[in-house]
């Protein structure tokens, strides 16, 4: 990080600026307007996935789009200790899914769908 008269050069962290500035080390965005830009992309994925559902559900979509990463079949394995970490919401409304991957039913929530097995939950995209 190059630094210049009590200033730090630093390159903005919103995806369509990209910009270098000086400022603070911990300073991400060049401008107010990119960090609101930036933040405001990221609440638009959650609504887009939520479709207008409640808190829970959005929370839940949340943390599934941060962890969620899926094998070269689809499916994504996590300990429910790890996502109790991350405070998913256990206790969110779903809908059941008859799925061929699953010989049985599954939860959906969002554009995710899961069942448990034992210690794990597994997690597919719908």
């Amino acid at each position: 990080m190059e630094y210049k008269v009590g200033r730090y050069l630093n390159v903005c962290k919103y995806t369509k600026c990209g910009k270098d500035f000086y400022g603070r080390s911990n300073r991400h965005y060049c401008t107010p307007k990119c960090k609101k830009l930036q933040n405001n992309g990221k609440t638009k994925l959650v609504n887009q996935e939520a479709k207008g559902s409640d808190q829970k559900i959005r929370k839940a979509i949340r943390i599934l789009i941060d962890i969620f990463k899926p094998d070269k079949d689809g499916k994504f394995i996590i300990n429910w200790v790890d996502l109790d970490s991350k405070s998913f919401p256990f206790d969110l409304p779903t809908i059941k899914i008859k799925d061929d991957r699953y010989n049985g039913t599954m939860s959906g929530v969002g554009s995710y769908c899961f069942y448990r097995e034992e210690e794990n939950f597994i997690f597919y995209k719908i």
